[in-house]
Parts: structure tokens; C-alpha cells; sequence
């Protein structure tokens, strides 16, 4: 079985269009967004527009489903997808459950709702090589009303992101690092996505998603609030909308695709977080980044499964 993984925000840099942008087979993924959000969408992968998480989100979005379309020119199509953060709204576009155009005006007011919400002082951070439980004490010692933090993300057994207001974000990190951390950075994400902080970016998700036509994925969807596999336009819609302000498990995520028989997965452009973190976790399974490879390679990757 092969999965597609769309990564979230803070596997963008710079360019990160590059090597698909020219991809003739992308090219109709970035015409439609030109003419749905009004601008040459290929132009905003420079570091003055990757600063706005609004670029970043849509960025994203467009990456991940322009990777998935020169794929399946190549002919490789996935059993099972999975995205990490707003990576699921290019998977639930990949899993024929929304349409590309609805997906962008959903992205798009998810990022303008957590720009103006959280234009300065917050953030998020990555503490590795700590097991989940002392990230959590840490959090919670460092933590105060007027300067929260949250474990946001639980990517594997010993790498967590935290996510809160600047000064405690650095302060669990110092403390992350006193503990014995083999990492301790701030992510280049300037809002504090997957935690309470969020709950009006969810609320405004629930009304936006409430006018959108959402159908069945007609392939396996693990979504990120559980997680678990998605069947129902229903449970889509929560999952879409919930997962911005509840924590991320990644690694339960990953590990469920495993346990349901994927053998192969591959990362769409931008970036190889997911890539790193699968095949730390699970050294049998063969894992690809397309940034890393093209779609041609990563295609007689597939083919070789």
C-alpha cells in the first residue's frame, strides 16, 4: 500500500516551488489557484511572502496537491493520505472529498483568521530527544495565565512542538534543553497552532466549512483529531476544522497507515520532515520526499513497492 503525506507549516523555505512550478503536469494546480485567489501564486514562494502564514498555508496547499497531480501523470496513485496540520486540507483534495478551489478559500480564511488574531508574540518551538511525559512537565511548570504553553505536536515518542506565547515558548525550551534535549529550536511559524489558543480559528473553520460541499474520501483519510481513518463527509468536516486548535499526533497517526498495511510513503514537496520522522520510527517501511527526488524518481520508487 502506498500513502501520500502532505507536510504543515514549517517545512516551507524559500523557492520551494522551484523544482515543480515548471512540472507541465502542475501547471493546471497553479493556473487554478492564479485564478481563484486573484495573483500569480508561483511568484509567492520568496522570503518576503513566505513571512505572511497566509503564503505559507496557501503555499502549502498548492504544493502538496501540484505534487500529487505530477504523480499521478506518472501513474501512481495512493491507497491511504494523511496531512500534518493544514496538510490535510491537500489531502482531503487528493482523497476526492473537496474541491481544490473550496480548499483554497478554506485555507486561506483559516490563515487570515490566526494572522489577526495572533499578529506578534506567539510562536511555536520543537524540544527532541525528551519522551513526551517530561515535555509535559516541563510545559506545565513553565506555563502561567498571562504566558501559556502548550504541547502541540506529538511527531514521535521523543520529538514534541510546543506552541503559547513567545517568552514561555522559551522558556520550556531553555528548560527543554536543562533536561537534556538533544534539540531544542523555535519553529519559523508565527502563531500557536493545535492548542486552545486556536478555538476561534476552529469556530471560524466550522462556519466557512459549513458552506463548502464536503463528500466521503473515496480513498483511506487518517485525519488528526484522534486520529483515526476518516469515512464521512461529517467526520471530514470536524477534522478539518478541530484539528487547528487540538494537538497533533503525528506519530499515532503514522503508525496507524503501518498497522493498516502501507509499506511505502511518499512526502510531497515542500521538504522532509515527514520523510526523517518515518523513517526513524519505522526503519522497514520505504519512504521518498519528492523534494528530494521528482516525480519521475519518486515514481519508479512506487513502482518498485
Amino acid at each position: 500500500m502506498l500513502a501520500l503525506l502532505f507536510p504543515g507549516q514549517g517545512s516551507q523555505y524559500p523557492d520551494m516551488f522551484a523544482r515543480i512550478a515548471s512540472d507541465p503536469f502542475a501547471d493546471p494546480v497553479f493556473d487554478e489557484a492564479d485564478a481563484v485567489l486573484g495573483y500569480a501564486t508561483r511568484a509567492r514562494d520568496d522570503v518576503v511572502s513566505l513571512a505572511s502564514t497566509v503564503n505559507v498555508q496557501l503555499g502549502l496547499l498548492i504544493a502538496g496537491v501540484a505534487s500529487a497531480r505530477t504523480l499521478e501523470a506518472q501513474g501512481i496513485h495512493p491507497d491511504a493520505v494523511a496531512g500534518h496540520s493544514v496538510g490535510g486540507f491537500a489531502a482531503a483534495v487528493i482523497a476526492h472529498a473537496m474541491a481544490f478551489a473550496d480548499a483554497l478559500y478554506a485555507v486561506a480564511e483559516r490563515a487570515r483568521t490566526m494572522e489577526r488574531l495572533f499578529p506578534s508574540g506567539y510562536g511555536m518551538g520543537v524540544i527532541a530527544g525528551l519522551p513526551e511525559r517530561t515535555v509535559r512537565d516541563i510545559v506545565h511548570r513553565v506555563a502561567r495565565d498571562d504566558a501559556p504553553v502548550y504541547v502541540a505536536n506529538v511527531n514521535a515518542p521523543t520529538q514534541c512542538v510546543i506552541a503559547g506565547e513567545s517568552v514561555a515558548v522559551g522558556a520550556a525550551l531553555e528548560a527543554g534543553a536543562g533536561a537534556g534535549a538533544r534539540r531544542v529550536d523555535r519553529l519559523d511559524v508565527a502563531v500557536p497552532s493545535h492548542c486552545p489558543l486556536l478555538a476561534p480559528v476552529q469556530a471560524r473553520l466550522e462556519e466557512v466549512l459549513a458552506q463548502i460541499e464536503i463528500r466521503d474520501p473515496q480513498i483511506t483519510y487518517v485525519g488528526s483529531v484522534g486520529p483515526r481513518v476518516i469515512r464521512d463527509a461529517r467526520a471530514l468536516r470536524h477534522d478539518l476544522a478541530a484539528g487547528v486548535a487540538h494537538e497533533v499526533r503525528w506519530h499515532d497517526a503514522s503508525t496507524l497507515l503501518v498497522e493498516m498495511g502501507v509499506t511505502t510513503m511518499i512526502e510531497t514537496i515542500p521538504g522532509h520532515v515527514l520523510t526523517d520522522l518515518a523513517r526513524a520510527a519505522f526503519p522497514r517501511l520505504r519512504v521518498i520526499a519528492l523534494d528530494d527526488t521528482g516525480a519521475q524518481s519518486a515514481a519508479a520508487f512506487a513502482r518498485r513497492a
